[in-house]
C-alpha cells in the first residue's frame, strides 16, 4: 500500500486515536492487517480509496469525513459527502450489526450521527447503488418470488397514496 501526503495525515490521526470515529470510521485488522469500513476491506491508493470496485478521490474532505469524530464543514465539499455518503451505505456502516438486511440503524449519540449520518440514514436510498460485493439471491420457489415482490410494491402503493395528500 503506497500512500500520499493526505491519506498519511489522516492514517496518522487514526494510529494515534486523535478525535477519530470508532464508531462509523475506518479500522486496521489486527490480523491481517488490513483497514476496513465495518466488514467491508478497502484499500488505499496513494491517496484513493478503494471500496469494493469504486475508487473514491482521496480529498482532504472525503478523509476527514470517514476519520473524524466531528469532522469541519469547512473542510469537505459537497461531493466528498455524497461519496462518504456512498460509501458509508453501500458498506452497512449505519445498520444494526453492519447487516445488509437490517432495517434498523446503528445510531449514536455522538456529534457525526446527529449533524451527518441521520441525514445520510433518512436518504440512504439516494446513495444507495450496487452495493459492495453484494449479491442478490432471488428465490427459485416462485410463491417466494411472489412474496418478496408483495414488499415493494405494497411500499410503493403507501407513497403513491401518501403523496395524492
Amino acid at each position: 500500500m503506497q500512500v500520499r501526503k493526505i491519506a498519511h495525515k489522516y492514517l496518522s490521526d487514526y494510529a494515534a486515536k486523535q478525535n477519530v470515529d470508532k464508531i462509523f470510521g475506518i479500522y486496521k485488522n489486527p490480523l491481517n492487517k488490513l483497514y476496513y469500513i465495518e466488514n467491508t476491506p478497502i484499500d488505499i491508493r496513494e491517496d484513493n480509496l478503494i471500496v469494493g470496485d469504486e475508487e473514491f478521490e482521496g480529498t482532504p474532505g472525503l478523509w476527514e469525513l470517514i476519520i473524524s469524530k466531528q469532522p469541519g464543514a469547512n473542510v469537505y465539499s459537497r461531493d466528498d459527502f455524497e461519496n462518504y455518503a456512498k460509501i458509508i451505505v453501500d458498506t452497512s456502516a449505519l445498520k444494526q450489526n453492519n447487516n445488509p438486511a437490517e432495517a434498523v440503524p446503528k445510531s449514536s449519540g455522538g456529534w457525526k450521527w446527529k449533524n451527518l449520518l441521520r441525514r445520510i440514514w433518512k436518504d440512504r436510498s439516494q446513495y444507495e447503488g450496487q452495493g459492495i460485493g453484494t449479491t442478490d439471491v432471488i428465490p427459485s420457489d416462485p410463491d417466494a418470488l411472489l412474496d418478496r415482490f408483495d414488499i415493494p410494491l405494497a411500499s410503493k402503493a403507501a407513497c403513491e397514496k401518501c403523496c395524492e395528500k
